[in-house]
């Protein structure tokens, strides 16, 4: 039954990239397709610009983030009937189909803080151009301009790059100043292509591990992925757990200390407590692998040994990271 809804939400989903009615000049996002039946009212993009998302930290606090990147937003207003709740489920289909997607923070109705979504995402200055709109900032700048808002933030990692998707959709209330919107649901699309990504999916076999920490005492590994802002590991960082491991099991003198790293944003004890727990999730794996426990020392240092700078997405990718460092 799951599998069946799926594939029902895939094929709500447009594969269109121009429609007759939307904005000149704009398109769908070369990766996302729209949601069937929709049209783009409004529509930017930048080269290079700084976005505009959504998070929510431990203590349940909502803060912006603004990764860097290749910019793309779009408003689209979806056919008559369609609803926010199923704007936002095809939009899922659409991310997971896309890469590996993670979802960092969702809510919907009043678990939404309309005032925060329409102060930061369609303030004077942050609204996109627009196209059929008698007041443009009037249809999302205030809370009371819209009900029944969604939101949803991921960042979804291919082969290739990485993106951060943030989709909000609301019906426009019935007494909008945009009177041929009324009651209809506009979805706010916003899609940041992290520019000269370098994919740290990076392969580093056993052999070239022994090697590194031979030459210089540590060597590290990109191969190690976790969820966003979690010590859970990734599917894809069982190759590299499993070199760790041959390279413990071919040296067995060889101790080490497994050592987190992560970047700048956020409070330095959440990251390096972030850090530390990723560091023993790695541990955790490796003795489940058959090291022995008292060879491996978990360590998190948080974002006190860059390798990069922590101003672009791209350095703080390279400083997200799990190092292993001979220990005596």
């Amino acid at each position: 039954m799951q599998r069946y809804v799926y594939i029902l939400l895939s094929l709500i989903l447009s594969t269109t990239y121009g429609y007759a009615g939307d904005m000149p000049g704009s398109s769908d996002h070369p990766k996302l397709p729209r949601v069937a039946g929709s049209e783009i009212l409004g529509y930017d993009y930048n080269d290079y610009d700084a976005a505009n998302f959504l998070k929510a930290d431990t203590g349940k606090k909502i803060t912006v983030v603004n990764p860097e990147g290749k910019r793309t937003r779009i408003l689209y207003l979806a056919k008559p009937g369609d609803k926010p709740l199923v704007v936002q489920k095809n939009y899922a289909v659409a991310l997971s189909e896309l890469g590996n997607a993670n979802e960092i923070y969702s809510c919907k109705n009043k678990g939404c803080k309309s005032n925060l979504f329409a102060n930061t995402l369609w303030s004077r200055h942050t609204m996109i151009p627009t196209k059929g709109l008698t007041h443009p900032f009037y249809l999302l700048g205030f809370s009371h301009n819209f009900t029944s808002p969604t939101y949803r933030y991921s960042d979804v990692t291919t082969d290739s790059a990485r993106y951060h998707v943030g989709v909000f959709s609301a019906v426009i209330a019935a007494n909008n100043s945009n009177k041929n919107f009324q009651q209809r649901t506009v979805m706010l699309v916003e899609i940041l292509e992290v520019s000269n990504f370098e994919a740290t999916l990076e392969f580093v076999d056993a052999s070239e591990m022994q090697q590194q920490i031979v030459e210089s005492g540590h060597v590290a590994l990109y191969g190690i992925q976790f969820d966003h802002d979690k010590a859970t590991l990734r599917p894809e960082s069982k190759e590299t757990i499993t070199e760790i491991v041959k390279a413990l099991q071919s040296d067995q003198t060889l101790q080490l200390y497994v050592v987190g790293h992560t970047d700048d944003v956020g409070s330095l004890a959440y990251n390096q407590n972030l850090s530390l727990k990723r560091a023993k999730t790695v541990v955790e794996e490796l003795v489940g692998a058959g090291i022995e426990s008292g060879r491996l020392t978990a360590l998190g240092v948080g974002p006190a040994a860059p390798v990069s700078s922590n101003d672009k997405e791209a350095g703080r990718a390279k400083n997200r990271r799990v190092e292993l460092v001979k220990r005596r």
